[in-house]
């Protein structure tokens, strides 16, 4: 029972790692999206500037 028990905490702290790597990753993917407007954002303003 109480092995059962210690297992069920291991699944759930797996389950809370998980969450929060897969969020971690979707964080970063908008982060690269942004970056990537923005730079292409400011190419061509300068390119339209000039």
């Amino acid at each position: 029972m109480l092995q059962q028990s210690v297992h069920m905490k291991d699944q759930k702290a797996n389950q809370i790692a998980m969450r929060s790597r897969q969020y971690r990753q979707f964080a970063i993917n908008r982060i690269e999206d942004l970056t990537v407007v923005v730079v292409i954002w400011g190419v061509f303003l300068l390119t339209g500037a000039s």
